[in-house]
Parts: C-alpha cells; structure tokens; sequence
C-alpha cells in the first residue's frame, strides 16, 4: 500500500514540476490562479517582469500583489464575474503604473482550465507587456503625420517656386511694356 501511494504522490510530483516548466519556458509572464484567485504558482518571467519573488506572490490573493497595484477594478469584474459563467477573456488592456517597473499597458488573457467538477477550478492569467507596441504605433502615427506634412510642404515650396518664376516673367514682360512705350 505504501508503495503505491508513494508511486501517487511521485506521479504528482512529476505532473506538476512537467507543468511548471512548460510555465517556465513561455516569454510572457504567467499567474495560475486557484478559484479564490490565490496564486498557485507564476512563471520565472513573471517574477523577472515585475520584479518580485516567490514568497511575496505564491499564495496571495491576486488582488493584494505588489501593494494591492493588481486591485484593478475591471481586472476583478472579469475574474470574478466573467470567468465563472465563461471560459476566458482575451486581450483585455491595461494601463497602470507599477511600483516596481513604471508605467505599462498589458493585455491580459485568462482561461479556466478544464478539470472534473470534484476539483478546485484553476484559471491561467498570460499577461503580454504591450508599452513598447504601443510606443511604435504612436511613432509610426507621429511619422505619417510628418510625411503629410512634408507632401505639404514640399508641394508648398514648388508652388511658391512656380510663382516666383511667374512673377519674374510677369516683371520682364511689364518692362517690355514699358520699353516699347
């Protein structure tokens, strides 16, 4: 009997260090979340990311992370409300000033991960850092805008040139004029 439980419990062992490397190999940080949203467990690029560790985030609520800076009332009403009666959210945006690493916007992703209704429900929150995205689209926005000024101006430049040019026609003309006076 010892022997098998012993078989059991390295079995579980195993599934759950399997599970956590496959956490830990994945770029974007991410939090296993119990049915409280306590955190299970988070990915090494979590605690890299953020910049905290293992004992201020293992076991906490997720709502009291980092000084309550997770308490995001609309992050709570989707895990609260929407993950019970579905399976997920996508890409919902976050812009918020951590403590630890300043000012970010993050998507967050979050699943309910299937599991028989004897077990405690488990939800994965994927969390993509989008500020440099972000950023890039706002100097790519920033660029176009210069290129159309640019067209304008350049457009605006060969047109003063044409006058110019026009004008100095114009100016020999009227000399002409005025020499067969």
């Amino acid at each position: 009997m010892e022997n098998n439980e012993n078989k059991v419990f390295d079995d579980l062992r195993n599934a759950l260090e399997y599970a956590q490397s496959i956490i830990d190999t994945v770029r974007d940080p991410l939090l296993v979340l119990d049915g409280h949203l306590r955190v299970i467990s988070a990915s090494k690029s979590f605690y890299k990311t953020f910049k905290v560790n293992v004992q201020e985030t293992e076991n906490s609520l997720i709502y009291s992370l980092g000084n309550g800076q997770w308490d995001i009332p609309r992050l709570r009403e989707l895990l609260e409300t929407i993950i019970p009666d579905n399976e997920s959210f996508n890409d919902f945006k976050v812009e918020h000033d951590f403590q630890n690493i300043g000012k970010r916007i993050i998507m967050l992703n979050a699943r309910r991960i299937p599991r028989p209704p004897e077990k405690p429900k488990v939800i994965l929150l994927a969390i993509e850092d989008a500020t440099g995205s972000k950023m890039l689209e706002e100097l790519h926005d920033k660029i176009r805008q210069l290129e159309i000024f640019t067209e304008a101006a350049t457009g605006r430049e060969v047109m003063i040139l044409e006058l110019k040019k026009k004008v100095v026609e114009l100016e020999e003309e009227i000399l002409k004029i005025r020499n067969h006076l």
